[in-house]
């Protein structure tokens, strides 16, 4: 990638160089390759997400507009529960109308959604996968999966992950602080527990935290919404070509 983010094309074997334990080694093979890919958008449709509903629905199918003919998208929803909106097609319709079906309900289990995407729904699949992940971040009623044991898997997937953050701490009526006006049903745990101002902000940050983190692990990119530049359409274009083209090299090693 370039500076900006960008995938790098037209790049030639005397661009790279491989280095194992320090020492400089020949290269042996080098190609370029345009595959297809298969993408999951995980969709968060809780309760802190219904006031940016329709802008990540927006979001969604402007990642679908990057697609080539070759290239196959699965929505997922999630809230206290994860649902399948669309198995992996390239179907455009069929993933417009998945998208806008996406509606905000109860709870935030972002890590079962995520351990299920990762032991799950592509699990036959084959080829380039990658995870486009709509979200806050953070997580309310997850009970199969949490924080860690999603990170010790997500280091072992061959999955990209690429979260889109979403900041919605304000959307809330908190302010970051105070007393919180909730959009939750009465009753409902909210991120930190209710009314916690600090303990929001403690939620939020480790939300914000995770998404960081499996970004890293994956080889991805995290997405502010907020400080985008060139918005998230051109975001979404890198993303795509990112996924569509690989450089291969290989040599060999002097110990197997």
């Amino acid at each position: 990638l370039d500076r900006n983010g960008n995938y790098i094309a037209d790049l030639r074997r005397t661009d790279f160089k491989i280095f194992e334990d320090g020492k400089e080694h020949q290269i042996e093979y080098f190609g370029t390759t345009e595959q297809p890919f298969t993408v999951v958008l995980l969709i968060d449709v809780s309760p802190s997400t219904q006031y940016k509903i329709e802008e990540i629905q927006n979001a969604a199918i402007m990642f679908v507009n990057q697609l080539k003919a070759q290239d196959k998208v699965m929505v997922i929803e999630f809230d206290e529960r994860v649902k399948v909106l669309a198995e992996p097609t390239n179907d455009r319709e069929k993933l417009y109308k998945a998208i806008r079906r996406a509606d905000f309900g109860n709870g935030t289990s972002i890590y079962d959604a995520v351990d299920y995407t990762l032991t799950r729904a592509l699990r036959n699949v084959q080829g380039r996968k990658a995870v486009v992940l709509f979200t806050d971040g953070v997580d309310t009623t997850s009970f199969k999966a949490n924080y860690n044991s999603t990170m010790r898997r997500i280091q072992e997937s061959d999955m990209v992950f690429y979260p889109v953050y979403y900041d919605t701490i304000n959307d809330l009526g908190t302010g970051g602080g105070g007393v919180m006006s909730s959009p939750y049903p009465p009753g409902f745990p909210l991120p930190g527990g209710i009314g916690g101002g600090a303990n929001v902000r403690q939620q939020y940050a480790v939300g914000r935290q995770y998404l960081e983190e499996i970004a890293v692990y994956t080889g991805g990119r995290i997405f502010y919404t907020k400080w985008q530049s060139g918005g998230l359409e051109g975001a979404f274009n890198g993303i795509a070509e990112e996924l569509r083209r690989q450089y291969t090299i290989g040599y060999y090693p002097e110990t197997v």
